[in-house]
């Protein structure tokens, strides 16, 4: 599974990132679908949990910024959210975009939230949905996170799919770092893509990562980065990403 996500003959994959989320709202299958029209290979979402215990595709703790509501994703059920609309659509649970991701044949980079109430409970959840997948789902599913203890539950859990370790430039230190080291052997490195000089990126391949890099809209650094060998670029704009690849 991680073999298929390394690049290959020098063109990265591009994801949409929370879909295609520059014309599109944000994690909603609208965005999804409209990322994977505009030749995106994947997408990258954002899972916490609804009251009962659903995961729920959704970014921000509470629905303030895409549905002007102030109620927090923890405090409602699954049914109730979605049906709120969050700028022409509505939230949908992790299912329904794997439903319509896969079926596309699309790779779907899962983000657990640190920022919940349980965040054991949320990567028990996720596993769970995975091992309900077909084996030949999952050969297209990859976790990311911020948190190293989900990245552990999800490996103690055997969620059986690959996991990378997210990080910026702030948090880049001899601590975190040695946390990557432990928690991700093998696996995916997500850093910020100011992070990702042609000498790290070659230093983490030597490693055994595949390096996916966030959040690149701007097509020349996007060259710069394919040119560096770079395997997965996270954009708001997949079709600006994709024209400037072909060129």
């Amino acid at each position: 599974m991680i073999t298929r996500l390394r690049a290959r003959g020098g063109r990265p994959f591009v994801y949409g990132h929370r879909g295609a989320s520059k014309r599109a709202p944000e994690n909603t299958l609208r965005a999804f679908a409209l990322a994977l029209d505009e030749g995106a290979d994947g997408v990258e979402l954002d899972v916490r949990l609804s009251r009962d215990g659903i995961v729920m595709v959704a970014h921000d703790p509470d629905l303030q910024r895409v549905a002007k509501r102030p109620e927090r994703v923890a405090d409602l059920d699954a049914a109730t959210l979605r049906t709120i609309d969050a700028g022409g659509d509505t939230i949908p649970t992790l299912d329904d975009t794997l439903d319509l991701a896969l079926a596309r044949g699309a790779l779907v980079n899962v983000e657990l939230k640190g920022d919940v109430p349980d965040r054991l409970a949320l990567a028990r959840a996720v596993a769970s949905l995975f091992a309900r997948r077909r084996p030949s789902e999952r050969e297209g599913l990859f976790v990311s996170s911020f948190r190293p203890e989900i990245l552990v539950a999800l490996r103690a859990l055997r969620a059986r799919v690959p996991l990378a370790f997210l990080f910026d430039p702030e948090h880049t230190g001899e601590v975190r770092g040695a946390l990557l080291r432990r928690v991700t052997p093998s696996d995916g490195l997500h850093p910020h893509h100011t992070l990702c000089t042609p000498g790290a990126i070659t230093r983490w391949h030597a490693r055994g990562h595949f390096v996916n890099a966030w959040t690149v809209n701007a097509p020349e650094r996007a060259l710069a980065l394919a040119a560096a060998g770079i395997d997965g670029l996270i954009t708001d704009d997949p079709a600006g990403l994709v024209a400037a690849l072909r060129r």
